[in-house]
């Protein structure tokens, strides 16, 4: 079974912040410009840990949102 984000985009948040999630390649990235935080997907299942996700420079967060059809400032 492969991971389906759209099928559970509706009730998977960032645990930190509590913000949607985009998908960006084989990870989840938190929509919240301050916390940008990117948590893996391990075979085929998203890890939404905080204390195993990246924090994503400014500049990497906004390309993941740009990628995900996000706008942001």
């Amino acid at each position: 079974m492969t991971f389906n984000f759209e099928k559970s985009r509706s009730y998977l948040v960032c645990p930190k912040c509590h913000a949607d999630l985009v998908q960006d390649g084989d990870s989840l990235v938190c929509t919240n410009p301050d916390v940008r935080l990117q948590y893996p997907i391990l075979e085929d299942i998203p890890r939404l840990l905080v204390e195993e996700a990246k924090e994503l420079t400014p500049d990497a967060w906004k390309a993941a949102m740009q990628r995900a059809g996000r706008t942001v400032s």
